[in-house]
């Protein structure tokens, strides 16, 4: 028996679905086609994300390992998103997603990325050096809050589904999304699909005299709303939120930490709670904390000072904060703690306060100020 890791293509589109489908269990319409569109396609640029293991020709394993960019003010960084990891059940305890994920990892580190994410069992991404961190928040709006805060009147806007030929619309969506600071890159030509991601669908919202002041993106029973956005003029996010519960129930929101619907929406939902947005593994944490606590500082004042930390492995970093001038770079100097990468990610990320992962030293306490850093990856950017 022969086994190589190989990048699969276009011609191995058909082979490779039916076996992702198959692993997961998956069934027409829910398969990784109609799932992830913006992902799988039967092309070469499309297939090339994916490494797997053939045995005798034929392909026994897959990860996927996608592209992905996150724009954070000025800097971008480079993301491998880690997806549809999976095993044929006739080649499984052979040792191939060990070596599919060892593989991954270290082609993500040789063509600097800056980190990497994923969804998934904890322990079982922990071998390759993932964690579970970062800052995601859910929050949830009934009826019932609206009745006792803004009274039983419906609110006039309507939703109407977004396609793909309403141009118009879809222009326009694109422009909202474009036009925040903090967001996952996205290609013009991919931006529909990946609002069908997950077997979603996407709403404009329109006020009484016909124009779009937002769109959203809502889960097949409407109960859950992944994106949201909306014009400036008004800021009219809340209102769209409102009438979608006015008009389709109870919803969940999930909301980034820079989202103008968070501070809005936490002032009367019913309920919030604060997870970690993923399993992430830091291959350049220079660059990486450096975007992040520039982001952290967007979001409200920091106070001045500076902090030394020594991760394990990569080195010693200075984070520091001296009025506008924010940054996070290599030093030699003495470091006022030190963490095992995976300690790290928790300490200076989330979504855990830094005094609920470590006890700070008083050369560290100004983390417990600035930190949980934003770490988040929205869900229809995901993989």
């Amino acid at each position: 028996m022969s086994t190589e890791i190989t990048r699969l293509q276009a011609s191995d589109f058909e082979e490779a679905l039916d076996m992702l489908n198959f692993s997961f269990g998956f069934q027409h319409p829910k398969n990784f086609e109609t799932l992830l569109p913006s992902l799988y396609k039967a092309e070469n640029e499309h297939m090339s994300w994916n490494w797997a293991v053939r045995e005798n020709g034929r392909i026994s394993a897959i990860v996927g390992a996608f592209p992905l960019a996150w724009q954070l003010g000025e800097t971008t960084l480079r993301i491998s998103g880690i997806g549809g990891v999976s095993c044929h059940p006739r080649a499984r305890n052979q040792g191939y997603m060990q070596q599919l994920m060892s593989h991954a990892v270290a082609s993500m580190r040789e063509e600097g990325y800056h980190l990497s994410y994923l969804g998934g069992q904890r322990q079982r991404y922990g071998y390759y050096g993932y964690e579970k961190c970062g800052i995601f928040y859910h929050l949830s709006l009934s009826k019932n809050n609206l009745r006792h805060t803004c009274g039983s009147d419906p609110l006039p806007i309507q939703f109407r589904p977004l396609t793909r030929e309403d141009q118009t619309h879809l222009q326009g969506a694109i422009g909202l999304h474009d036009a925040q600071p903090f967001r996952g890159l996205r290609a013009p030509e991919r931006f529909y699909d990946l609002l069908l991601a997950w077997q979603h669908q996407p709403h404009i919202a329109l006020a009484a005299d016909g124009r779009m002041i937002g769109y959203l993106v809502a889960n097949q029973s409407g109960d859950t709303i992944t994106e949201l956005l909306a014009v400036n003029e008004g800021e009219p996010e809340l209102s769209i939120a409102a009438a979608w519960v006015q008009q389709y129930g109870d919803t969940h929101f999930e909301l980034s930490p820079w989202n103008r619907l968070l501070p809005k929406l936490a002032h009367l939902c019913e309920g919030m709670s604060v997870a970690s947005s993923g399993n992430w593994l830091i291959f350049d944490w220079e660059h990486v904390l450096d975007a992040l606590l520039k982001t952290r500082a967007a979001q409200g004042p920091l106070v001045d000072g500076a902090v030394i930390i020594e991760i394990k492995e990569y080195g010693r970093l200075l984070l520091e904060v001296d009025g506008e001038h924010i940054r996070c770079v290599r030093t030699e100097r003495e470091p006022a703690l030190s963490a095992e990468p995976a300690t790290a990610m928790r300490l200076l990320l989330g979504p855990l306060p830094p005094c609920a992962v470590l006890a700070l030293p008083a050369g560290a306490a100004l983390l417990e100020q600035w930190c949980p850093l934003p770490l988040f990856w929205g869900r229809q950017d995901g993989v």
